[in-house]
């Protein structure tokens, strides 16, 4: 691949590609941001070393074309911002680009919306056709042995926007009451979910489903 695609189509007029590259290392952000800006394509390379300092991004209504995602952070796993993108239909896609060699979080990333996962040790070749790949709608993977074992790992269950908000709640050790409080939903409502939770994680009781979460990952342990 010479250069990454170009939204703009040849039209000075229009913005090239706008990407938000989040790292809590400095030197990879730099070397990430160096690599893409210095591609033939015009590519604008805004960057974030912490969640937080990524969702100030999309909260002030910056508008990106794709987003690179280190899947831990000191701040939070990589799910919690593609749980805030589904919540708030924002239909950017993501590449988790990750030094992990746990394999549920391959499938984790994947399961929760991402749209490709590639893995550091790979290289700039590797990540340029990532980018290339997610940018043209299409999913991608490329992380070598560990592609393997998360073929292998325990299924993740896909859960819904709310029963995530249910589910870290509960990982809190929130009453139903609380719960409804908080999400303002009847507690009727809240028993469907926690049953949905339930039955989607194969377990008995809500001690045993935020310790299914937390093997997982999709709760902080």
């Amino acid at each position: 691949m010479d250069e990454l695609p170009d939204t703009a189509t040849g039209n000075s007029h229009l913005p090239g590609l706008r990407l938000l590259c989040i790292d809590d290392h400095p030197l990879f952000l730099e070397g990430l941001a160096a690599v893409l800006g210095n591609e033939k394509s015009r590519v604008e390379v805004t960057t974030a070393a912490t969640m937080d300092e990524a969702l100030s991004h999309l909260h002030n209504g910056e508008d990106f074309d794709l987003i690179t995602l280190d899947w831990s952070l000191p701040d939070a796993k990589g799910g919690a911002l593609l749980r805030y993108i589904r919540q708030h239909q924002l239909f950017i896609p993501v590449l988790v680009v990750s030094a992990s060699e746990n394999p549920v979080d391959l499938s984790l990333a994947m399961s929760s919306g991402a749209s490709g996962f590639v893995s550091k040790s790979l290289g700039r070749q590797a990540l340029l056709e990532g980018i290339s790949q997610v940018l043209a709608g299409e999913r991608y993977v490329n992380a070598g042995e560990l592609e393997r074992q998360a073929e292998e790992a325990i299924e993740i269950p896909a859960l819904t926007s709310r029963q995530l908000e249910v589910l870290e709640r509960l990982g809190k050790g929130w009453s139903n009451k609380e719960i409804c409080a908080s999400l303002c939903l009847t507690e009727h409502t809240v028993k469907t979910h926690v049953k949905a939770l339930f039955q989607a994680f194969q377990v008995k009781n809500r001690t045993e489903c935020v310790r299914k979460a937390q093997t997982l990952g999709i709760l902080p342990s």
